[in-house]
């Protein structure tokens, strides 16, 4: 996929989150550990709702903010569209789990505040603190919930 304009940005996010959902869900169905597999359907869920989320907030956000270009983060950061799900999440630990599924967050959460920053449209620079503030608060609540996981 070929990102150039915001529009494309929440895209490529979108389908980012939808493709760990369907890695994590893959690997939950295989993991034969209890424990790893509560996290990873806890995950799909979340994942898929962010998913949602990103897709109503793309319908309801301006034609101008979305028509932006903004092609010059991609050609910058490590951050590639599309990332493949190469790694197998039913063979490791809950923290290694967590630690990596936070870690695609915080490339997002990089993303978002990079576009922000970037941004001189307000009603672009709007929608990517937006994003970034539903990334950031999300990242915060998975990592207090799973969290809470590990006290079980």
């Amino acid at each position: 996929m070929q990102v150039e304009t915001m529009a494309d940005v929440m895209e490529w996010t979108r389908g980012a989150h939808a493709n760990m959902a369907r890695c994590l869900e893959h690997c939950s169905k295989a993991s034969e550990h209890e424990r790893v597999k509560m996290l990873l359907d806890y995950l799909v869920q979340h994942e898929k709702t962010l998913e949602r989320v990103l897709d109503l907030s793309q319908q309801d956000a301006s034609r101008q903010a979305l028509n932006t270009w903004c092609y010059d983060y991609f050609d910058k950061a490590p951050v590639k569209p599309h990332e493949q799900c190469s790694d197998d999440f039913r063979d490791k630990t809950a923290n290694e789990i967590i630690t990596e599924v936070l870690a695609m967050h915080e490339k997002m959460i990089d993303l978002y505040r990079y576009m922000a920053s970037r941004a001189e449209v307000p009603s672009t620079r709007a929608l990517m603190e937006s994003l970034l503030e539903l990334e950031e608060h999300e990242a915060m609540r998975l990592a207090r919930d799973t969290g809470r996981m590990a006290d079980l």
